[in-house]
């Protein structure tokens, strides 16, 4: 079950990576600076993008220390 657990937590740290990146790569936000969605949206979507990842990699070394 404990791999199970760590199997998700390295999962859900690769998809807060995806969402990080996702409106600077392939779900490209509107190229006008002073646009609400360029301007707040994709650094708001950065900022939880790399929180994910941060508290899953976490996770997933107190859940390997465990074992």
């Amino acid at each position: 079950m404990k791999n199970i657990r760590i199997i998700l937590s390295i999962v859900t740290a690769l998809l807060g990576l995806l969402v990080g990146i996702a409106p600077y790569t392939f779900a490209k936000v509107c190229g006008m600076a002073n646009m609400h969605c360029h301007a707040v949206t994709a650094p708001t979507v950065l900022v939880f993008g790399i929180l994910i990842f941060v508290i899953s990699s976490a996770e997933t070394v107190l859940l390997w220390k465990k074992r």
